[in-house]
């Protein structure tokens, strides 16, 4: 009898663990499916992957306008819920020829992620597939996002009136060589002075490798009065404008030293297409830095000029 009992204690305990293990089982399918179900791209919606969050593994789609196609790559301005989106993508097709692209086409684009030869830690999308959704997309691609796609600041150059320049003012002119120029049409500056960094830093280490903290070497010059530094300026037909900023009145007379002269294009903040309540600044804007100095007998000299 007593045999008994325990066998038939054992065969109960022997059940209550299948039961146990068979529902953690089923909790396990069932949130994992949740999370497909939660990862997954909805059917007719498309999607912006943000490089900086996403797993790399697997396929994915992506809905955008096309802009610019070349060779075995192309550049899509991506769509989501029908509306743009302003965070472009370049693709490369790396198996597939491209045929049949065009700009304005309205697609979805299957790819995967490669792991960049060039980089250990990017990324870049491969193309798989591309669907033509629509030959002429209803979503007009604006000219700041083709500027962006066609033109390079390598096409800009600066050339400094060394003559007319001197401690007050800098008197130069900007050539753009781009088929679609940049925008001008409104520019602000300002003017640094070198800060020569001091005798003992405090030097951090991290994964990235060691660097200095608290140290600026280029510092805005105090302002002696709140005059705007904003100016209004086009081009011409040559692609040429000339700009003459006058800033003794904003910062006065430079004295020997080393300097910075940065001007900017201040492009108007403009509403977003793809979130109505946010403004943002256009793609075809540009900067320019004119490094110079200026001797004990006010000669200025002008060094290296940097367009970004």
């Amino acid at each position: 009898m007593e045999k008994k009992k325990t066998n038939t204690i054992f065969i109960l305990a022997i059940c209550i663990i299948m039961v146990i293990a068979f529902g953690v089982t089923i909790y396990s399918i069932t949130q994992r499916k949740k999370e497909e179900q939660k990862n997954a791209i909805p059917q007719g919606e498309s999607v912006h992957l943000d490089l900086a969050t996403i797993s790399y593994e697997g396929t994915f789609q992506a809905k955008g306008v096309m802009i610019r196609v070349e060779n075995t790559n192309f550049t899509l301005m991506p769509i989501i819920a029908n509306e743009e989106y302003r965070n472009e993508e370049n693709f490369h097709m790396e198996n597939n020829p491209i045929q049949n692209l065009k700009q304005g086409q309205e697609v979805l684009v299957t790819f995967h992620y490669q792991k960049s030869v060039n980089e250990d830690f990017t990324y870049e999308p491969i193309a798989e597939k591309v669907e033509i959704l629509k030959e002429k997309s209803d979503i007009e691609i604006p000219r700041d996002v083709l500027v962006k796609a066609y033109s390079t600041k390598e096409n800009i150059s600066i050339l400094v009136d060394k003559e007319k320049s001197n401690n007050k003012q800098i008197v130069f002119t900007i050539t753009d060589k781009n088929e679609l120029k940049y925008d001008y049409s409104t520019m602000k500056y300002n003017l640094y002075t070198y800060n020569p960094p001091p005798e003992k830093q405090e030097v951090i280490y991290t994964e990235n490798g060691a660097h200095t903290s608290g140290y600026n070497a280029w510092l805005e010059l105090a302002k002696i009065a709140e005059v705007s530094t904003e100016a209004n300026y086009s081009l011409n037909e040559n692609g040429q404008v000339n700009v003459n900023i006058n800033w003794s009145q904003t910062y006065e007379e430079l004295k020997e030293g080393k300097y910075r002269f940065t001007l900017s294009t201040v492009n108007n903040l403009r509403q977003s297409i793809a979130n109505p309540n946010v403004q943002e600044y256009p793609y075809d804007g540009v900067m320019i830095d004119i490094n110079f100095n200026i001797d004990a007998n006010g000669k200025i000299e002008f060094g290296e000029i940097e367009v970004r």
